[in-house]
This record gives C-alpha cells, sequence and structure tokens, in this order.
C-alpha cells in the first residue's frame, strides 16, 4: 500500500538536507573519515571495547554483556528487579526495538513509558516505527488526534503544535513517578569513558537524569576510539538524520550524575545478537559502519511505498536488507531493492550500500532463479555467432520486456535532486537555485568583532564573539545578547520575566540576585527546592560553539540539573572568555568533566514528529536566550 504522507515527509527530509549540504564542500572529505575511524574500530573492536569497559567502571559505572536478544532483555529485568523498580520512562532507541524490550518489560509487571513523541504515538496505536528517526511518520495529525482522545481522553486541536503540548502535559509526571531511565547510545569513545547520545526533544536528558537508575543499551559497533574522532560524526549524523547543523541537545555521559538521594546508579549493557557474525565476514562487515541516520531510507522509492512495516523487521531499508542475514531473527529481505544507487549515494558513513546488497543476493535463495538465467546468459554471450544470429529476434520484444529493458541513467535519488521538491512551507528547491545562506565553518582562531544590541551601559563596549555567532544562533531558533554588570543583567532579566525567575546556584547570578529584587522580580535559587513548571530559568555555561551556535551546560546538582526542562523559556549566561571555542576544543572540554552529565544546547527543544512540522518546546524550553555576559 502506498503511503503519499511517507513520500511527502521524505521529500522534505531530502530537500532540507540538501540546502544544508551546499554550504559544506568538506563533505566528501568528511566520509572518507568517518569511514577511516569506523574501519580502524573494527579491525580492533575487543581492544576499544574492553578500554571502554575500563573507563566506564572506573568513573562508577557497571558494564553488562549481552550474547543475544534474550540475554539483554534478561540482564535489563535483573537490574530493575534488584532497584525495585515499578516503572520505567524510555527515550528513543532502535536497540530496544531490536531486542523486543517493552513487551518483555510489560509481561515482567513493569510500567513502561516512551517519552520521544514519535514513539509514544505509535506505543498508543500498537504499532512498530515506521522510519529509524521518525516513527509516527505513516500516520497523519487526524489520526494521532484520535489517538490521543481514545487512549488517553485527551481532545485537541489536531495542529501538531497543539497536539506536541498535550503529550507533553501528558507524559511530564512520567519521569518523576519512574525509578529506572533507559536510553541508547550514539557514541561510546573509549578512551574517556565517555558516552554521547543526540537528540532534539529534551525528553532523552530527563530519562537520563530523574530517575534514581539510568541504563543505557548499546550495540557493540558504537565504540569509536576517543572523543576527538566523534567530531567527524557530529557533522555528519544530524545533517542526514535531520537536516540539521547540530540537534537541539547533544549530551555526554562521563561520570554517575547527581540525584536527591545519592549519586544515581548506572549501567551500560554492550550488545551483540549477531553483530560478531557479521563482522566476520570481509564483504559485508561494512553495515556496522551505519550511524543509524535513516538518510538511506528517505532516497529509497521502495520505502517511500510502504515505510518500515514493508519490510516486516526493526531496520528496514538498505541497512536493513544487509543486517537481516545477522541480526536475529535472522531473516532475508533482499528482494526489496531496486538497485537504484540512491542509498550508496546519501549514505554519510559511505558505506557502499548498493554494492552490499549484491552480495546478499548472491547468498540469498529468492535470486536462485535470476543467478540461473545469469549463468545461461554468461554461456550465451560467450557464443559470438548464437548472440549475432538472435540479436534480430531480441529487437523483436516488446519494450516493456525485462530483457528489453535499462538501467535508468541516473538513480532515483540524483532524479530527485534535479526536479522541483515541494518544501515544509511551500516553497520549492533545486540544487542549481539560491539555497539559504550557509557560512563556511569557523577557522581555528577567529578575529572577535565588535557585538551588537548590547544591554548596559552605552559607554561599555565589550568585545563581542566571531560574527557569525548571532548568524548560527539565529539560524538553530535562538537570540544573542551582550551583557556587563550584574544590574545590566537584572533589567535584561525583569524586562520579559511572567512570574518568578528560577536561577542556577552561581556567583553571577547570586551578584545580580538583589538587583533584581530591586526592581521588584521575585527570585529563587534550583539547589534550594524542586521548582514547579516555571517560566524562566538562569543558566550559566562553561562556553560557546560560535560553528554550531551551541552552548555547553555543565551536568549541575539537584534540581538544578534538569530545571530548564521545566521551563518556558532559558537564559543562558555564556562567559566572555569561552565565547568562541571550537568543535574540537569543546570535545576536549567534554573529555575532561566528571559532572556526570554535559550538555551541548543548540536551539531551543524541537521535534517534528507530526507531519515533519517543526515545534518547538516538545519536552524543554521553547525559547532559548544566549548572553554573552562579563561581570564587571
Amino acid at each position: 500500500m502506498s503511503h503519499p504522507a511517507v513520500r511527502a515527509a521524505t521529500h522534505r527530509a531530502l530537500e532540507i538536507r540538501e540546502r544544508l549540504l551546499q554550504g559544506y564542500p568538506q563533505w566528501q572529505e568528511w566520509r572518507g573519515q568517518a569511514q577511516a575511524v569506523k574501519a580502524a574500530v573494527m579491525a580492533r573492536i575487543d581492544e576499544f571495547l574492553g578500554r571502554l569497559q575500563e573507563q566506564v567502571e572506573g568513573w562508577g559505572g557497571k558494564v553488562l554483556w549481552a550474547r543475544d536478544a534474550e540475554a539483554a532483555r534478561s540482564l535489563i529485568l535483573q537490574v530493575a528487579r534488584e532497584h525495585r523498580v515499578r516503572a520505567v520512562v524510555k527515550s528513543k532507541s532502535m536497540t530496544t526495538e531490536e531486542i523486543a524490550l517493552n513487551p518483555h518489560l510489560l509481561a515482567a509487571g513493569l510500567q513502561v513509558r516512551e517519552t520521544d513523541l514519535g514513539e509514544f504515538i505509535i506505543q498508543l496505536a500498537g504499532h512498530a516505527p515506521a522510519h529509524l528517526t521518525a516513527p509516527a511518520l505513516h500516520l497523519d495529525r487526524h489520526q494521532i488526534a484520535a489517538l490521543f482522545q481514545e487512549h488517553l481522553g485527551i481532545s485537541c486541536p489536531v495542529e501538531p503544535e497543539a497536539l506536541t503540548r498535550r503529550a507533553r502535559e501528558y507524559l511530564r509526571p512520567s519521569f518523576y513517578e519512574a525509578q529506572m531511565g533507559i536510553t541508547g547510545v550514539n557514541f561510546a569513545a573509549a578512551a574517556e569513558g565517555a558516552l554521547v547520545l543526540v537528540e532534539n526533544e529534551g525528553n532523552l536528558r530527563l530519562t537520563a537524569n530523574v530517575p534514581r537508575v539510568h541504563l543505557a543499551l548499546m550495540g557493540l559497533e558504537k565504540v569509536i576510539p576517543a572523543l576527538a574522532d566523534v567530531e567527524v560524526f557530529l557533522r555528519l549524523l544530524p545533517a542526514s538524520a535531520t537536516g540539521q547543523r547540530l540537534t537541539a541537545l547533544v549530551h555526554f555521559i562521563r561520570g554517575l550524575k547527581p540525584h536527591p538521594r545519592g549519586r544515581q546508579a548506572f549501567y551500560l549493557v554492550i550488545l551483540d545478537n549477531g553483530r560478531r557474525r557479521l563482522l566476520a565476514e570481509p564483504e559485508l562487515k561494512e553495515a556496522l559502519h551505519c550511524l543509524r541516520c535513516g538518510a538511506c531510507l528517505n532516497a529509497c522509492p521502495v520505502f517511500q511505498e510502504g515505510a518500515a512495516h514493508l519490510y516486516g523487521r526493526v531496520y528496514p531499508g538498505a541497512i536493513g536488507i544487509l543486517l537481516a542475514p545477522y541480526l536475529a531473527p535472522v531473516g532475508d529481505i533482499s528482494d526489496l531493492c531496486t538497485q537504484c544507487r540512491a542509498c550508496q549515494e546519501i549514505c554519510p558513513a559511505a558505506i557502499p550500500l548498493a554494492e552490499k546488497i549484491v552480495q546478499v543476493r548472491r547468498l540469498s535463495p529468492k535470486f536462485r532463479r535470476a543467478r540461473a538465467f545469469s549463468r545461461l546468459a554468461g554461456l550465451w554471450l560467450r557464443w559470438p555467432r548464437l548472440y549475432r544470429g538472435s540479436e534480430g529476434i531480441l529487437r523483436l520484444l516488446p519494450p516493456q520486456s525485462p530483457l528489453a529493458s535499462k538501467l535508468a541513467p541516473k538513480s532515483f535519488y540524483k532524479m530527485q535532486l534535479e526536479v522541483k521538491i515541494e518544501g515544509p512551507r511551500g516553497t520549492g528547491f533545486r540544487p542549481g537555485e539560491a539555497p539559504v545562506p550557509s557560512p563556511q565553518p569557523l577557522p581555528p582562531t577567529p578575529d572577535k568583532g565588535e557585538g551588537e544590541g548590547v544591554v548596559g551601559e552605552p559607554e561599555t563596549k565589550v568585545p563581542g564573539p566571531p560574527p557569525t555567532f548571532a548568524s548560527r544562533l539565529q539560524e538553530a531558533g535562538s537570540s544573542l545578547q551582550e551583557i556587563r554588570g550584574p544590574e545590566a543583567l537584572a533589567r535584561y532579566l525583569a524586562g520579559q520575566a511572567q512570574g518568578a525567575l528560577w536561577l542556577e546556584e552561581h556567583p553571577c547570578l547570586r551578584q545580580a540576585a538583589p538587583e533584581l529584587e530591586k526592581l521588584g522580580v521575585k527570585t529563587a535559587f534550583g539547589v534550594q527546592s524542586w521548582a514547579p513548571d516555571a517560566d524562566t530559568v538562569v543558566t550559566v555555561a562553561l562556553g560557546a560553539i560560535p560553528e554550531t551556535g551551541s552552548v555547553i551546560m555543565p551536568g549541575g546538582a539537584g534540581p538544578a540539573s534538569w530545571l530548564p526542562f521545566r521551563a518556558r523559556r532559558q537564559v543562558v549566561l555564556v562567559p566572555l572568555d569561552k565565547a568562541d571555542l571550537s568543535l574540537s576544543q569543546a570535545l576536549e572540554m567534554a573529555g575532561r568533566e566528571e559532572t556526570g552529565l554535559t550538555t551541548w544546547l543548540t536551539g531551543p527543544s524541537r521535534t517534528a514528529d507530526i507531519e515533519k512540522v517543526l515545534v518547538l518546546g516538545a519536552q524543554g524550553p521553547e525559547q532559548l536566550e544566549i548572553v554573552i555576559y562579563q561581570p564587571d
């Protein structure tokens, strides 16, 4: 059955990606770097996994090894029982889908709540994910509204923003009622024992931070040598998955996270489930390089006809075809490929997917007839007289005959780029047209320009961050101000406050609190007590990354660590001398932090899980304001 909604959504995703890539002349170089890193890891996988275990256990985590899906489920249930867990919250994780974790936990009497909007929707519907990154891609807003009415007793307008707000209100108590949070892992840096998790909604941070137990599940192929290697993957993955320069949140876990009842317990489950068998196949082991971005699905004409449900497996598309014979339950879906090569051209990890699918077909029982015909044709072509004698007969075959057909001169993906694709707001895009400006990445030591929009005394000018920082923030949906001194900061914060201001415990904000009181603004510090859902929360960053428009947030302690995710508006102060970090410098900083959880924020929290319509404030602030601050 054809899915027009799936086709439209995947075309929009391709358009957004292509717009971003117009400003990435190094794209092919980055793909080569990623391929080299992954190949090096696979050649020494046991060494890197051993180092990862040593480092994680060194900072207080526990590492568990799962041979297959059954072992992984048993280990996770054992952890839950050990900690007397009754309720579990989960962030989006295809690996938990792979091991069918939810039914197992439910059968054991646990309450399990998916907190990613798309996963929450399909949990209500009882469906499998339709896409690696957009689970509810196959459902439209009217169907989702009907699900909310049927299962939650919630009626609301069918607009994606209204549906997102209702889902947020319903899900919010689940984080505080759960005793265990389960997440996936995007990358695991062996040298530092640091786990990297990317998301957009903010639910992952709450899942990993609020319950007293955090369990992360990863396939063994997610290990990489060091945090420095993450840089190239953070350029490739968000662009290919969601068309973003960087996801709204990138989390680095290195150390036990603070919790009101002491340090939070942490478990890392490393899953095999057929991956080592695949690694032993020289012709196919590159499938383990996959970043799970879903770009190959967006470009695939077969996927657009039926979404992931057409494949009948957790991993669909080209990468699913390669994984199916190895990841349990073992299967063969190699006939669901047109060999248009679109997947191969778009894959950010440079996996030759189409070529590898041919390798799978050589072993597939489904292609016995095709292989027999191919051998017959080879024998026939060995005899020139026979071939020349039959050429006239072949020309009489009708054009639609398989023998008379030929491969298209260009792949489906390339043809899509040459036609006008309908954009998210009704605007079209051709690769030849002028795209949205995308400035080049910053040089290592950019010059600082004079800032704009300074709030404070007119005679004092604060040297500003690189000129591109403001444009990157605007691109991500944030704003930028430059402020000097506690009085000016208090005036700025009071100007847009709606109710009490909740402040992180920090010397800069302690200085500003009396000035806010003078202006009649009530303040409270997050470390003192648990806050209700707040209007505005003010926090202090470790630094900023102008290239991506990101600010670096420390883990914090107790309530302060997730206060911003209970607010409509978050104001982040960035020290002036740390406002121009490069990606590599920021990764070095993440490798030194031992506060448990460091987060890069790039714009407000967001989701596009309903018809690929962007909504800000999914499970976090809908407004993010960045302030370059100099105390005096």
